[in-house]
C-alpha cells in the first residue's frame, strides 16, 4: 500500500521509497524504510497530507505520497 491510502491515526511504517520520483529532501528528513508514519488530520482540498513523522509534523502532496510504500504495524 501506498502512503496515500493510509487511514487518519493509522500507524504504518515505510517499506519503501522510489527515489527515481522522490526528492532526496524526504529521504533526508526520515522517509526511509523503517521509520513509523501516521495522519495526522484528513487530507487537505489542496491535495496536501499532513503527517506525523518519528515525531515530527510535516505535509507532503499526495503525488509524492504515491511514491512512498508503507506497512501496517500491528
Amino acid at each position: 500500500m501506498t502512503l496515500d491510502k493510509i487511514k487518519l491515526n493509522q500507524p504504518v511504517k515505510v517499506s519503501k521509497v522510489h527515489t527515481d520520483y522522490v526528492p532526496t529532501k524526504f529521504v533526508q528528513l526520515g522517509f526511509i524504510p523503517g521509520a513509523e508514519i501516521a495522519l495526522e488530520r484528513p487530507p487537505s482540498k489542496n491535495g496536501l497530507l499532513y503527517i506525523v513523522l518519528d515525531g515530527f509534523y510535516l505535509a507532503i502532496t499526495e503525488e509524492i505520497a504515491k511514491k512512498i510504500e508503507v506497512e501496517k504495524i500491528d
